[in-house]
């Protein structure tokens, strides 16, 4: 009776808890040739969270909102490290120019965080050839947390790992 006891506690304590595969990377070639970019542009994702309280004395709440646009996340990141944002792909620039594509999946939920699964791919906006993809997880207690961190992840791994 008491083993059962101790495996329904663990059982209730570890199930909410969300695993992260480790960050992955393929590299087919360097980022030094590029001094533009253009990013595919995403939607804003919005999340929520909240809790309510009480007692004898009132019902007691708040909520918290987070948003985050992956493409300008992506977008500032680029900025910051001195490469140049570009509204589209000319063809005077598309050898200096990567094409740097978005996509997340892979969404769980445990007891009290979230955690997904971002994937950057990076072309070659020359020849379209794929340069670069990154795949990380990461949890937060919102979606759009959760989408933050791993789109850092990934960003860190490609321009700080190489």
């Amino acid at each position: 009776m008491k083993k059962v006891f101790l495996l329904s506690i663990a059982a209730l304590l570890f199930g909410g808890c969300i695993s992260l595969a480790p960050t992955s990377i393929t590299r087919n070639g360097t980022l030094d040739v590029f001094k533009y970019f253009y990013v595919t542009p995403t939607a804003e994702r919005n999340s929520v969270s909240g809790g309510t309280y009480g007692n004898q004395y009132g019902v007691y709440g708040s909520t918290s909102s987070n948003s985050v646009s992956p493409s300008e996340l992506i977008a500032g990141y680029l900025m910051n490290r001195g490469y140049v944002r570009v509204p589209e792909v000319k063809a005077e620039n598309a050898k200096q120019t990567m094409i740097i594509n978005y996509g997340d999946g892979n969404s769980r939920e445990g007891w009290d965080d979230f955690a997904i699964e971002v994937t950057i791919q990076i072309l070659d906006a020359e020849k379209n050839d794929l340069i670069c993809i990154c795949k990380a997880d990461a949890k937060a207690d919102t979606e759009a947390k959760a989408i933050r961190r791993a789109t850092e992840k990934c960003l860190n791994e490609i321009f700080m790992g190489r």
